[in-house]
């Protein structure tokens, strides 16, 4: 048909599942960190893993998939078409593309009219993205930032959340009155009163009239 043209998809598998991203703009950072235009996750997948670049071919344009980042850096694991380890590769319908040895990608391409294609993006899982400028970065430091404040709002809902530990059979509740203790001066009166009692008992016995004693008989002269 006249008003059919060719449309080019990137069918990704990672840690995080399958999707199908759709294809138009001039440059594509790939890799796992949050500023890629195309972020994967999976083991050995650098931060700024790779890039896909629009060239011009007979058809229109084609991309181009180059190891490594904007700055030339190649990434740790490096990317495979086919099976091969390659720098530099264009990519055409069919080939898979493998990026640090865990994360797939198919690119594909269609030839059909817009509305077609919009019905096929909705008939599949697919994400809709926008290339953003290659200058743009995230250090480790606001990741570990970003971390940890995460891991404190985290720490938060948990204590607020927590349920706390049953009391001991033999616990006094803290709402229960404690038991009350004698005043100290009804202790000090308390003494007085014993020693008082002690000493009126020895004065009465010293007082007290010795017991007469026995005469002893006159002998008969």
């Amino acid at each position: 048909m006249s008003g059919n043209r060719e449309h080019h998809l990137l069918n990704i598998e990672d840690e995080t599942g399958k999707r199908t991203i759709p294809l138009d703009a001039a440059t594509y950072s790939i890799g796992r960190d949050v500023t890629n235009a195309i972020i994967i996750h999976g083991h050995g997948v650098s931060r700024q893993h790779a890039l896909l670049l629009r060239i011009p071919s007979s058809n229109g344009y084609r991309y181009r998939v180059v190891d490594g980042n904007a700055d030339g850096k190649p990434s740790a694991n490096g990317i495979f078409v086919n099976g091969q380890r390659v720098q530099s590769h264009e990519l055409n319908d069919g080939d898979e593309i493998n990026f640090g040895g865990s994360v797939k990608a198919l690119y594909a391409t269609v030839s059909m009219g817009e509305a077609e294609f919009i019905k096929y993006l909705k008939s599949v899982n697919y994400h809709s993205i926008k290339a953003v400028p290659l200058t743009s970065t995230i250090t480790q430091a606001e990741e570990g930032a970003d971390d940890k404040q995460a891991d404190k709002q985290s720490e938060e809902a948990t204590q607020f959340n927590a349920t706390p530990p049953p009391l001991p059979a033999n616990a006094t509740p803290e709402s229960a009155p404690a038991p009350k203790s004698s005043p100290p001066w009804l202790l000090i009166v308390g003494g007085i009163v014993i020693v008082l009692l002690i000493a009126g008992i020895g004065v009465v016995m010293m007082n007290r009239p010795p017991a007469p004693q026995p005469q002893t008989p006159t002998q008969m002269q």
